[in-house]
């Protein structure tokens, strides 16, 4: 949330600039409004538990999906720098957590 609230900041921090006014309202729509919109879903899926498995599933197909797409870009864009390495590490990690909550749920009901 904080993108949406200090978007020229955090834009930069990750060496992206605001060319316009359409620029700065697609940043913070999508970080902004996607990362609410997926926190909120993950407060729903925790919080009730007919959605855990949903948002376990989820969640190992969302952070599968950024650690594929990252690695490929580390592969063919150069200049990439430090602060989207932490990023990376944090996807990895967390995607590490969903896959391994998602495979224990499954081995414990088999």
């Amino acid at each position: 949330m904080i993108k949406a609230y200090l978007p020229e900041k955090t834009a930069s921090a990750i060496g992206l600039q605001f060319r316009s006014g359409s620029g700065k309202s697609e940043y913070i729509t999508v970080y902004g409004g996607l990362e609410m919109g997926v926190a909120a879903f993950f407060l729903v899926a925790g919080l009730m538990p007919k959605y855990q498995e949903a948002g376990l599933l989820f969640g190992l197909l969302f952070y599968a999906g950024l650690v594929v797409f990252r690695a490929y870009s580390f592969a063919t864009v150069p200049g990439i720098e430090r602060m989207t390495y932490y990023f990376a590490g944090s996807e990895l990690v967390l995607g590490l957590i969903a896959a391994g909550l998602w495979f224990s749920r499954t081995e414990a009901r088999s």
